[in-house]
């Protein structure tokens, strides 16, 4: 087990590991750490730098760097956060009017069958009956009924078993669909809305290039190598698929001035001069994982960004 450490003896431990304090001094730091971010979360950021293999301390690592990584993971959260909850709102009001169309679903058949195949969830439903949240009215109204009807069970689901329905509606009933991008949006979404640190490992272990030839026109904003290292992380992966997703669901007539205001933040964010990403770029310039890593999804906005004011341009993902 390791030891509990005090705020001051964590300023020493992150000076053994070779973390130095010259932009922001040692009282700030501590200031920091009580009342702004904790220590295990803000040296989880410490991942993305190089260890000296000769006395095992970290390479060209000040405090104030994990800082600003913490408070840019901190913003990125909140518009990611956003889109997957724009996302889910639309999905939802898109599968209801498919049904409503569908003469050959009564929207308490799918119910069924999806109750069958995934029995725990009207358990959890009767549970939210008997709990105080923002749908326990609805469920205890229909706690003693026999049968849910697809628009009362939308509400009731949250976001990860929601894409257990929408993904049977759509397997029943063919018709254009999401269902094989969904997983990655749960994931980031999941992860935003638990502030799980999505810049503290940019490396981590390589995964599925799934997305890359959705990526195959946007050859002048990202190289073909940048293009295969950087969708074989989940992170980036997730992220790109979450773009994708949003771009693509939100550019109808009525869905489209939202879209292009959160665009429009993303892009100021990552690629304008005064945009928060490059508020402090000279802390990464010396780093090549930060530094590469920012460029593709740079890259990656800009694309989405021309694209999206393409006539021509139909859509980014296949369904």
């Amino acid at each position: 087990m390791k030891k509990k450490l005090t705020i001051d003896e964590q300023i020493e431990d992150l000076k053994k590991k070779g973390v130095t304090f010259e932009i922001m001094c040692e009282e700030d730091a501590k200031k920091f750490l009580r009342y702004n971010n904790y220590y295990f979360k803000l040296k989880s950021y410490a991942k993305n730098y190089p260890i000296n293999p000769k006395n095992g301390k970290y390479v060209n690592l000040e405090f104030a760097y994990l800082v600003e990584m913490s408070k840019l993971d901190m913003y990125l959260r909140k518009i990611i956060l956003g889109m997957c909850l724009d996302v889910e709102h639309i999905l939802k009001t898109r599968m209801l009017y498919d049904v409503s169309r569908n003469e050959k679903e009564d929207g308490y058949n799918i119910v069924k069958k999806y109750l069958w195949a995934y029995p725990n969830t009207k358990i959890e439903i009767l549970q939210k009956a008997n709990s105080y949240n923002f749908t326990s009215d609805l469920a205890e109204k229909h706690s003693l009924d026999e049968e849910y009807s697809v628009w009362n069970l939308v509400e009731l689901l949250p976001f990860g078993k929601f894409v257990e329905l929408y993904t049977m509606y759509y397997q029943e009933y063919k018709s254009p669909n999401y269902s094989d991008y969904l997983q990655s949006n749960k994931f980031l979404r999941n992860a935003a809305a638990h502030s799980n640190c999505l810049m503290s490992s940019i490396m981590k272990p390589k995964g599925a290039k799934k997305f890359r030839n959705a990526l195959s026109q946007a050859q002048k904003e990202i190289s073909l190598h940048a293009r295969s290292k950087y969708m074989a992380y989940p992170t980036f992966h997730d992220f790109v698929a979450l773009l994708f997703v949003y771009n693509d669901l939100l550019k109808e007539a009525a869905n489209r001035n939202m879209r292009d205001k959160t665009m429009d933040e993303l892009y100021h964010f990552f690629c304008e001069k005064d945009g928060r990403v490059l508020k402090y770029k000279e802390y990464f310039e010396k780093n090549q994982v930060i530094a590469e890593a920012y460029r593709f999804i740079s890259g990656v906005i800009q694309y989405i960004k021309k694209q999206n004011n393409n006539p021509k341009h139909k859509r980014y993902l296949k369904i």
